[in-house]
């Protein structure tokens, strides 16, 4: 697919007029038209407007591929905040671990205290991965 295609088809699913378009590049809906034809491309600064307008790499947009991957930063965010939170939760439970361990002045527990947590964090990230895949 030709950088004009994939232009013509990424405004259309926005919902876009040429003219929208145009006004949101700060150029004319002539310019729009010509790049939608294929008879002149954007310059520099305007296809990475059009990268971040559309969520799509400036690669992805100008090389000539039959496949369009449009990249979803929400579901990145997301991936970070469940590894914060699994984070969180192994090291609050090797707090307690090992508080318990130094309360009943027992290393055994302590040590059980540091590494139980660890593993079943691991345990539970492995058995969501296994489930995202099914």
């Amino acid at each position: 697919m030709s950088f004009s295609e994939k232009l013509q088809r990424l405004r259309k699913e926005r919902a876009l007029s040429q003219e929208q378009l145009a006004e949101l590049l700060n150029v004319s809906r002539q310019s729009v038209s010509k790049w939608e034809s294929g008879q002149t491309y954007p310059e520099i600064n305007k296809l990475i407007i059009l990268s971040d307008l559309f969520k799509i790499t400036i690669d992805d947009l100008v090389k000539d591929k039959n496949t369009l991957c449009v990249y979803n930063e929400d579901v990145e965010s997301e991936e970070e905040e469940e590894d914060d939170g699994e984070s969180s939760l192994m090291v609050g439970g090797m707090i307690v671990g090992m508080a318990i361990g130094f309360i009943t002045d027992n290393y055994i527990w302590s040590m059980v205290g540091v590494f139980l947590p660890v593993g079943v964090t691991y345990i539970i990230k492995g058995i969501k991965e296994i489930k995202g895949k099914i």
